[in-house]
């Protein structure tokens, strides 16, 4: 089975740790003079990494030798700092954009996924999202404009960005840049339960430094789920919504999990569970939200006794294929269901298009009951696996697309159009989830215009991902997997 691309954790994409081994601590990280975006801690990491960073680190720095291209990227800069995020963000995206571009025709292909992150994370100014290497390239137009004659001749360098002393994950480059950004950057968000952008880099930063430590034991990605079974179903609808539960000091995923999973994992008590839990839920997020969505979109709680349930996930990739033991959750929280029937239907499925069957094994307590579970690939849009199927065509108790990004890109509104007429017509009971508000409200317009009638727009996903990560190709802002629910109906 095919492995999910290793994507190098935060800290290593901005620079902070060795881009090959990821240590951060106890290390000296030298950055590549070329690229200017990543760092190795020492010769033989740089050396075995080479091959890989060598396309991307030249065509990054002809970008500099095109003075087109190089002028094309200061346009837009002001000199004067700003606290104007849409701005701000504009600016960042439309030189990230603009980098990729260059950068894919330079090297004649599209980019990897850690290529892209390379563009995406690169690190910027708070206030005016210089980049070092535009520092560089307005350091060498300055220069030449001069005749050469720098302010210490052949000696000058350009000046770096300088990450905040407290989080070490946002920048400035410049002192009156920094002033101006500090109180923002220190300001609660109204999205992130009142933290502030500080704090967030801070947990975000800590939560990649346990996940790089966990994960050459966990196949480059940490997950868990437990093992226990609910002696009867509980909601999970609550209407506190995401982060902490009114009158407790835990979150809701803490109230949850944490209690279990201390005990599974061995994590000592005087030690907080907080960055445990928040992996866990990366992959947690998937099944829990399915049971959302079942609760939420049924009038009565007569699904959680069937004996199969049957869930479609749209727009599957080997994401959900190698989470596939935390489906479980679903059978643990719902002792009366004798057998869950996955369908992970999607056009990047490695199983081709003629269905494939697989049996999982359940847990022995499970498998005492005598509980199947059972998960089929295809690689095929929905709409074009429910034409194949034709009469043999079941319609399941839900269909989800997790963090689908239908309405992202043209092409992606185009692909999922016939879905989602499809789901609307068969009156399907479907759950759309997204990255980011972004995301959620283009999906639910999306939805709109196939004819859906949603039971829930664009809101926070109570059962989201916990795991922040910055976004990428601006200043301020997280996301996480299955943040937001799109669209319900």
């Amino acid at each position: 089975m095919q492995q999910v691309e290793r994507v190098p954790p935060l800290p290593a994409r901005l620079g902070l740790a060795c881009y090959k081994c990821f240590k951060e601590e106890d290390v000296q990280v030298s950055r590549c003079t070329g690229c200017l975006r990543v760092g190795y801690c020492s010769r033989e990491c740089q050396n075995a990494d080479w091959k890989t960073h060598k396309a991307f680190c030249k065509a990054t720095k002809a970008l500099e030798n095109d003075r087109g291209a190089a002028m094309t990227l200061l346009f837009p800069l002001a000199d004067a700092p700003s606290t104007n995020l849409d701005y701000l963000h504009n600016a960042s995206e439309a030189h990230a954009a603009n980098v990729q571009g260059f950068v894919q025709r330079s090297m004649g292909r599209e980019l990897s996924v850690p290529e892209r992150n390379l563009v995406g994370w690169e690190p910027r100014c708070m206030a005016c999202t210089r980049t070092d290497q535009l520092i560089r390239i307005e350091f060498t137009a300055r220069t030449r404009a001069s005749g050469g004659a720098s302010s210490s001749s052949t000696t000058a360098k350009p000046r770096q960005l300088t990450p905040c002393v407290e989080c070490n994950a946002s920048f400035c480059c410049s002192v009156e840049h920094w002033t101006a950004a500090r109180a923002l950057h220190h300001a609660p968000l109204p999205t992130e339960d009142g933290h502030s952008q500080c704090e967030l880099n801070k947990l975000a930063r800590g939560d990649a430094m346990l996940e790089a430590a966990l994960a050459g034991s966990h196949d480059g990605v940490f997950r868990w789920a437990p093992e226990r079974i609910k002696e009867r179903w509980e909601s999970v609808v609550r209407k506190e919504g995401r982060g902490k539960e009114k009158g407790s000091g835990r979150t809701r995923w803490e109230d949850e999990i944490a209690d279990e999973m201390r005990k599974a994992v061995g994590v000592p008590s005087e030690r907080p569970m907080g960055p445990w839990v928040r992996m866990a839920s990366d992959a947690l997020c998937m099944p829990m939200t399915i049971l959302w969505g079942l609760e939420t979109l049924n009038i009565d709680d007569e699904w959680t006794r069937k004996h199969t349930l049957t869930i479609h996930i749209l727009g599957a990739t080997m994401i959900e294929v190698t989470a596939a033991m935390v489906f479980e959750e679903i059978l643990h929280r719902l002792p009366e269901v004798k057998t869950l029937k996955l369908l992970l239907c999607g056009p990047e499925m490695q199983s081709g298009r003629a269905p494939k069957v697989y049996p999982l094994d359940t847990c022995p307590e499970c498998a005492r009951r005598e509980r199947k579970r059972v998960h089929e690939h295809t690689a095929d849009t929905y709409h074009g696996y429910v034409a194949a199927q034709g009469s043999k065509y079941e319609k399941p108790d839900l269909a989800i697309a997790f963090n689908a990004g239908a309405s992202s890109e043209p092409s992606s509104r185009v692909m999922w159009a016939p879905t989602m007429k499809l789901l609307v017509e068969k009156k399907i009971k479907t759950v759309f989830t997204s990255y980011n508000s972004e995301e959620a409200h283009g999906d639910a317009a999306a939805l709109r215009a196939a004819g859906a009638k949603l039971a829930v727009e664009a809101e926070r996903n109570a059962w989201g991902s916990a795991k922040l990560i910055p976004e990428p190709a601006k200043v301020y802002g997280f996301y996480s997997a299955s943040g937001w629910v799109s669209g319900a109906f």
